[in-house]
């Protein structure tokens, strides 16, 4: 079953560098920002994206076993959104043994 979360983090993964690598091609980040806060739902959905990232990077530091590993994924998490979450996902994944490995912390030292 874990497999199938490492395939599917894998293809999540591409599809969205793909996008992001086009949109990159087509014009600045900044200029479709504009674009975005202009309307009500643009807002909406840059509220929900903070949030889900907020969640990810407190869920991250309590999972993550190193301090410092955690500080930099989460800087990164920062920068770089959701596609370091699935990138956190896939190598947490493929570490992981069962489930509660993937989504609970671990007790190494």
């Amino acid at each position: 079953m874990l497999r199938i979360v490492i395939i599917v983090c894998g293809i999540l993964l591409g599809l969205l560098v793909a996008a992001i690598l086009i949109a990159s091609d087509h014009g600045n980040v900044l200029t479709g920002l504009r674009y975005v806060i202009a309307d009500p739902w643009g807002v909406a959905t840059l509220l929900d994206l903070g949030i889900g990232l907020l969640f990810v990077a407190v869920w991250l530091a309590l999972v993550e076993p190193k301090p410092w590993r955690a500080a930099l994924w989460i800087a990164a998490l920062l920068i770089f959104g959701n596609a370091v979450t699935l990138a956190y996902l896939l190598s947490r994944t493929c570490q992981a043994r069962n489930w509660r490995d993937l989504f609970l912390p671990s007790h190494q030292p």
